[in-house]
């Protein structure tokens, strides 16, 4: 495998992560989804997660385990997000076609 044109490639997507990142905070829009991410997820890990986590360390268990199931589990999503939703990758035809619009 090349690891130079991986790194390349790599290097090259991080404009567009910039630009997603600056109309997420700087959007009305954008300020309102990540407002109200920042204020679900954040009750989540405090009402759920953490006593949950709490209990396995008192029991002796490894919570630690349970944390990197749930980054892992947030990267799954993550990466399903990556695509807008009911968004197709167009598979052909005109060029200046919108897909979906058959």
């Amino acid at each position: 495998m090349d690891d130079d044109g991986a790194a390349e490639r790599a290097a090259g997507q991080g404009w567009v992560d910039e630009i997603e990142r600056a109309v997420l905070s700087e959007t009305v829009e954008g300020q309102a989804i990540a407002s109200a991410f920042i204020t679900s997820f954040g009750a989540f890990v405090s009402d759920t997660v953490r006593p949950i986590l709490r209990d396995v360390a008192d029991s002796g268990g490894e919570p630690q385990l349970l944390v990197n199931g749930l980054a892992q589990m947030l990267r799954s999503v993550a990466d399903s997000l990556e695509s807008p939703v009911g968004f197709r990758e167009p598979t052909g035809g005109d060029a200046g076609s919108t897909p979906g619009a058959d």
